[in-house]
């Protein structure tokens, strides 16, 4: 890898620091290091080198790190969604078949109420003629779809 790399190139070239402190020290004391070890130009080069490729490497590390955290966020979220979107589907079911029978309710008690309706002349309404409305308040009334 490039760590073994860089401690074979800081060994040949005897560096006063191994690449762990390197990579790991504050820069200012990297740089007050380098300034105190008398480098040659091309050792100060390959420190910095090894700095720098040593710092990618954690911030690579990290940044798949915070990947697979995200992913794993972004998991729990996806099964949390999952659990959501069931119960709401069989809130949804639940709510559908209240409606259907509060429909056959209403159709029953409209025709029963209907049934018992009579025109001045005192024969039942046609129920195909005529249908209940609820109004606001609570109240009902008799509509005919022709107005009449």
């Amino acid at each position: 890898g490039g760590s073994s790399r860089d401690a074979r190139r800081a060994l040949a070239s005897a560096l006063p620091i191994g690449p762990e402190a390197i990579v790991n020290l504050p820069v200012e004391d990297f740089n007050a290091l380098l300034g105190r070890a008398r480098l040659s130009g091309p050792e100060l080069a390959l420190a910095r080198d090894i700095r720098r490729r040593g710092k990618n490497k954690v911030a690579a590390q990290k940044c798949r790190r915070r990947k697979l955290e995200a992913i794993a966020g972004l998991q729990a979220e996806l099964g949390r969604l999952g659990r959501e979107r069931e119960r709401l589907l069989r809130a949804r079911g639940q709510a559908e078949r209240a409606l259907g029978a509060l429909r056959r309710d209403l159709a029953r008690v409209s025709a029963q109420v209907l049934g018992a309706l009579r025109d001045g002349a005192g024969n039942p309404l046609p129920p195909e003629r005529f249908g209940l409305r609820l109004a606001p308040d609570g109240g009902l009334s008799l509509e005919s779809p022709g107005g009449g």
